[in-house]
């Protein structure tokens, strides 16, 4: 299966392509991923390369503690991606990713659990760290 998809913003003002590493989703649920997801946690796929923006006027970064740059839509705020400037690879929200097949997605792994506020829980078996 080629795992290179589709994604775009709500406001559909940032487009692009990425090919992912594999369909297993993680959430991280520290509070600077909540914070940006407007969610109960990050979720996301990820892939070793950055996306390849078709359009790109309205995405912006903000570079977190340094060491992160999470990607905007300045226009409608929509989280595209998180990356670890120490690390090549980028971690691409799910929700902005178009036509995949949701049967082939493993929600597979948590991070930051222990930050996780007690309020919410998922019923998935998963790894936590």
């Amino acid at each position: 299966m080629e795992n290179k998809f589709e994604g775009a913003c709500l406001c559909q003002r940032v487009k692009f392509q990425v090919r992912l590493v594999n369909l297993k989703m993680h959430v991280c649920h520290c509070s600077m991923c909540r914070k940006s997801s407007g969610g109960t946690g990050f979720a996301y796929l990820y892939a070793q390369e950055a996306p390849e923006f078709r359009t790109q006027d309205t995405l912006s970064s903000y570079n977190a503690v340094g060491k992160a740059e999470r990607g905007f839509c300045n226009h409608c705020g929509t989280t595209i991606y998180y990356h670890n400037v120490l690390d090549k690879g980028y971690c691409i929200s799910i929700s902005v990713l178009e036509k995949l097949p949701e049967n082939d997605i493993l929600f597979n792994r948590e991070w930051y659990y222990h930050d996780k506020p007690g309020y919410y829980s998922y019923a998935n078996k998963t790894q936590k760290s």
